[in-house]
This record gives C-alpha cells, structure tokens and sequence, in this order.
C-alpha cells in the first residue's frame, strides 16, 4: 500500500490510500482503499499527516507480508466433503451487536428465567431471514452453515422460543431504536404507511377483535389485499423516522381498514417512545380522514398528508385558478399555498365527535415532468378501457378499479330503446370523465397543521415518504416476508418480529456499505469460508465485496485465512459497526425520464 496525490483540473489536491494488484487477465492494476479527503484541509488540522499516513500504509503492507505462506495440498487424497460456511452473515451479525437486540433478549431470558436460549434464537433467525429467507424449519437447518453462528439445539426450541419473542417485541423495537444512540427527540416527525401480508389458508381465523386488539392478537382475516389476493390477510403499520429507518410496526386484523389503524398505532407508538413529545406524522392520502387528522390534533400532534382536489369542488378551482403561483427557482415547477380552517372531530367532556375547527395549511405543486406522468398513465388506461368496452365478459371479470373507471355500462331494451335494468348491453368509455381528470394533471396538495413550515419544506418532507413503499417492497421481495407458514397469533407476532428487525438491519447495512440491498445481499450470500486443514480457510470471496470493504474500512481481501484471522475481523467489524453514523438518507429510487411536452396549462 501507498499514498496518492491527485490533483484535480482546479488545482485541488486529494488524498488517497491505494494498493496494487493485478486482475483477472495478470494486468496491474490499482484500487482505491481509503479517501482521505483535501490535502489543505488535512494539513490545517494536522500538520504532517502525509508522514502518518504513509506510516500506516507501510505497517499495513508489512502485516500483510508477514502473514504471507504457502499451503501445500496431496491431489490424490479423497475429498472429505466439507462445504463452504458462510462468513458474509458477519456483517449482519455486527449491526445486530451495535442494535443491541440480542442482549436486550438475553437480559429478558434471565429476568423471565426462561429455559431456552431466545438471545441465540433470536440472532439465527434474523440472519437466517437475511441471509436465505425461508421457514423456521429451514433457519434451523442451515444454522450449521453459518460461521461460527448462533445454535439452537432442538427444533422443538425454536417454536416455543417463538412465544418468548413475540412477548418482547415493545422492548426489541425500543432496543433497536436505543442501540442507534439517537434520543427520542430524533422522532418528532415520523412517516407512517399501511401494507398487509397473506398467508395460504382458506378461512378466516375466529374472534377477530378489530383495531383495538391488543398487540399480538392480530388475526387473519380476508381483506382488502395490497395483491389483489383472496386470501387471508394480516394488516402491518410501519413507522419511519425522518432519516427513512425503521423504528416502530404494529399488526391489525386482516379486514380492518387502512385509515382505521393510524389512531391506535400513533397511541402505542407514543407510549414507546414518550420522550419523542409532540410529533408530526406524514402519511399518503388514504390517511386524510377527520377521524385520524382529530385524534393527533387533541394528543398535540400535527400531520402532512397528501390531499385530492378532484372532488372537492371548491379546492379544485383553487389549484386551477391562475392567480397566486410562484416559479421554482431554476424549474418549470410552480407551487402555490393558503391556510384554511378545517373542522375535525375531537371528544368534549366525555363526548365524542365533537367538531372543532383547526388551521390547515394547504400546499399546491404543479410540474411538467408530473403532468406528463399523469397523461401517459391515463392514455395506457384508456387504450384499455377501450378493449374492455368491446368485450363484455371481460368486463364483467375485471377489477373495478384502474382501466374499468373509465367504462360506462348502460342497459338498453333493444325493442324501446328504453334504459332498463338487467344485463349490461351497452359498454362506452368515459371520455368526458378522462377530460375532467386531465385538467388536474400535474398537480399535487399536501395539507400540514404546520403553518408556520415553508411551503417547499412541506413538499420536500412529504415526498420523503417514497421510503416506506420502498421498505415494504424490500421486505416483501429481497426478505420473502410473505406468505407466512406460522398459524398461531402469538407465533405470527415473532414472526413478524424477526421480520422487521431483518428489514432494520438490512436497511443499515446499505447505508454502512453504500450498496443497494439486492445486490448487497446476494455478496452476502455468497461470501464463504471452505475449511481447509489447520484451521485454514480457503476464502470464496464476490467482487463487490471490494467496495464492502472500503466502506466497512474492515477489509478481508485475501484467498487463504486463518480461524484466526476470521474472528480478528468478527471483532474488527463490530468495533466498525459502534461506531458508525447511520445518518445518510439514501436517494430516492430514479424513474425513467420523459421529455416532457406539456406546459402548465393554467398558467
């Protein structure tokens, strides 16, 4: 290893820790180890420091050349079958440590003086769901596979430590959330959704208690599938800090409403985190109702919530009135805002439902890229909806949402021309609905109790909300978090547990290695040690593991290590992992540009 100087075309001068190696095809090659930043900055805050690091780059080169050796192999002697382990399930292992959420188990077990081991339980499950995502049977399996893992004993171990789990998951979310070092005050706003999972039974499951179960007896119930399933469904509230990290979920009943579960979660999310005083929640649409707007405005709360103008008469002539936009600085964009009184429901001596009028700020936001978006999406539904009016069957099977809006079904007695009830006869499509639809192309609104917030912070802090879908679709797609194997309530709770906590740890993991999670979690995977003999290991190591290095700053880039050498860098990724900000928000998911031909049409 050495230190580099490169200097940039504006005369600015970097440092750079760089070694040498050689690729696939024997070329010499060098790779970039550590970026030290500006040499001016450096020098000013520590002079001589191009002396320092050219100090640790020699004594790092001279470790590595002493632990330089050759092994020697008999090719004629049998293979003795051993597999590789996997050593990538490490780095989970050592967010896990920096959480905390294995010693706040062990310190449950003996405080409950259970008889089963649920910290290690705990631990295999929530690197077996990151690491192969499968049935509980299957994390037990395979925990062999893991190097120098957790064991559970007994099979039988893990389903009832199950119930142990499912007891604890209060005090797991608040360890998690400890184990970040970030004080309650870090959740005064928080961004909360609504998604449901399903599960391969036919029939419901008895005694549904509705949203005021308590935690943990949340039943499975047919519902309103974000699939579009049939089948029997458990609803899941997730909260977000303002960074995008998971902090808080709760479990409904399968068949309770979206809007009817943000009251009781924001309750128990509060007495959780009691610290956290006033918060502000930002949620979609579905979440604006006066019901749920009522019950934080009487606890002291605020929200930022997205808000329709196509069927309120009044809004929607004032986002389509002229008068009173500014442009975005630099954009095409142009945004517009009042405060309103609106009236909300709140509980008056005893009485419940009580009107009450609040301020309201709404916030509106046109852009071309957004009206573009907006007509392109409703053309391909239209072009559907066409094909639908001239195929009544397929009419009659579809959904009624999406291109089925747009079609018109009129019954007509073909003797009288009459319109009658019965079978749908006449099928058109709806082109005046689509013209009215198309005037509010481009536009959002998002309502805040906020007033005093800028109107572009309000839309900066709500368009922040893309990382619960994007948490759902991890959870969902990379975790395998459905369909669920387990029946019983309590077992459903551990499961999702242990799913939520795999999501947490998965999601810091991407911030601490700046890889995204599909492709993190495949060289994960696929990271393994091969014992060899003498407690040497024969390293199968994937490529990206390169840039995992550099960012852990514990490197392991080498082909042959000792048992040694292994748990030397167990300790060394820990001690990494304490002491890590996992502060970097990551960027929003890129969606495929259109040039946009659209202007404001209003404006």
């Amino acid at each position: 290893m050495r230190v580099r100087i490169t200097t940039t075309p504006a005369g600015v001068e970097y440092v750079y820790t760089v070694e040498s190696y050689r690729d696939k095809l024997g070329r010499p090659r060098q790779r970039i180890v550590h970026s030290h930043g500006r040499l001016d900055q450096l020098a000013a805050r520590e002079p001589g420091v191009l002396e320092r690091l050219r100090a640790e780059a020699a004594r790092t080169t001279a470790d590595r050349e002493s632990r330089r050796g050759r092994i020697a192999y008999d090719t004629a002697e049998p293979s003795d079958g051993r597999t590789g382990l996997n050593v990538g399930w490490l780095l989970v292992d050592a967010v896990m440590g920096r959480l905390g959420i294995t010693t706040a188990a062990r310190r449950r077990t003996r405080l409950e003086r259970w008889r089963i081991d649920t910290a290690a339980l705990l631990s295999l499950l929530v690197a077996s769901r990151v690491m192969w995502p499968g049935s509980k049977l299957k994390a037990w399996e395979r925990q062999a596979d893991l190097f120098a893992g957790p064991r559970v004993s007994d099979l039988a171990h893990v389903y009832q430590g199950l119930d142990h789990i499912a007891a604890m998951t209060v005090e797991l979310q608040q360890a998690a959330w400890r184990g970040l070092g970030r004080p309650d005050e870090c959740l005064a706003q928080v961004d909360y959704d609504v998604t449901n999972y399903f599960f391969h039974i036919d029939q419901n499951d008895p005694d549904p208690q509705g949203a005021d179960a308590p935690r943990g007896r949340a039943s499975r119930q047919k519902g309103c599938s974000k699939e579009r399933r049939l089948d029997p469904i458990v609803q899941m509230g997730l909260f977000l800090d303002a960074t995008g990290l998971p902090v808080w979920y709760r479990l409904f009943d399968g068949n309770v409403p979206d809007t009817s579960t943000m009251p009781k979660a924001v309750a128990e999310f509060k007495q959780a985190f009691p610290a956290a005083g006033r918060i502000v929640v930002v949620a979609d649409k579905a979440m604006n109702t006066r019901g749920n707007l009522g019950v934080p405005h009487e606890r002291g709360d605020g929200w930022i919530v997205s808000q329709s103008a196509r069927h309120d008469k009044r809004l929607r002539a004032w986002v389509l009135n002229p008068a009173g936009w500014s442009q975005t600085p630099g954009q095409a964009a142009r945004t517009k805002s009042f405060v309103r009184r609106r009236s909300v429901p709140v509980t008056v001596n005893g009485v419940d439902g009580v009107p009450k009028l609040v301020s309201e700020k709404l916030v509106a936001h046109w852009s071309p890229d957004a009206a573009e978006r907006d007509r392109r999406v409703r053309d391909e539904l239209l072009a559907k909806a066409a094909k639908l009016a001239r195929d009544e069957s397929g009419y009659r099977s579809g959904a009624k949402r999406g291109a089925r809006k747009y079609v018109t079904a009129e019954t007509i007695d073909p003797d009288t021309g009459e319109i009658i009830t019965g079978r749908d006869t006449l099928l058109t499509v709806d082109l005046d609905l689509a013209a009215e639809e198309a005037e509010l192309d481009g536009y959002q609104i998002v309502a805040t109790s906020e007033t005093a917030l800028d109107d572009q912070t309000v839309l900066d802090r709500y368009h922040e909300l893309w990382a619960v879908e994007q948490a759902f679709r991890v959870s969902k797609t990379d975790l395998q978090t459905r369909p669920v194997h387990v029946h019983s309530r309590a077992h459903i709770e551990a499961h999702f547990a242990v799913c939520f906590l795999a999501l947490l740890v998965t999601r810091l993991l991407e911030r601490w290695t700046r890889q995204p999670s599909g492709q993190l979690l495949a060289a994960l995977r696929g990271f393994e040690a091969v014992p060899c003999h003498d407690d040497v290991h024969r390293l199968c190591r994937p490529v990206l593991f390169d840039a995992v290095d550099q960012a852990t700053g514990a490197p392991l880039d080498q082909t042959w290590a000792t048992l040694t050498e292994l748990r030397d860098w167990r300790r060394r990724l820990a001690a990494q992992a304490e002491t890590t900000e996992f502060t970097t928000r990551p960027r929003p998911p890129k969606r495929r540009k259109t040039p946009s031909q659209s202007s404001n049409p209003q404006l």
